[in-house]
């Protein structure tokens, strides 16, 4: 057999990321930390957790609610959508670009 083989549980990742504005996107919580740091360039460890909902959790330090929000390392996390058993959806707005200064 040649060639890549999918199975059901093989996602796309432009399903799980989804661009609303400039710096705004929704992103599914079960979005691997390995394509989240792809997609926004970012450095989050998937040492301890595998998803973004994992590393929102970790971070909250409990299983937030919907429109509870907070920033780890410069990324600001809202959720959009969650139950009383998991996190589903969540809106990310990545930090401001850096500005590089250039001297003459």
């Amino acid at each position: 057999i040649v060639g890549e083989i999918d199975d059901e549980h093989d996602t796309d990742e432009g399903q799980h990321i989804k661009r609303l504005g400039p710096r705004e996107y929704t992103v599914k919580a079960l979005t691997s930390i390995e394509d989240f740091n792809e997609y926004f360039d970012t450095s989050f460890s998937d040492e301890e957790v595998d998803t973004v909902a994992g590393l929102v959790i970790a971070g909250f330090g409990h299983l937030p609610r919907r429109g509870e929000s907070m920033t780890i390392d410069g990324v600001q996390f809202d959720v959009l959508r969650a139950d009383k058993r998991r996190v589903h959806l969540l809106r990310v707005t990545p930090p401001e670009p850096r500005e590089v200064s250039q001297t003459d």
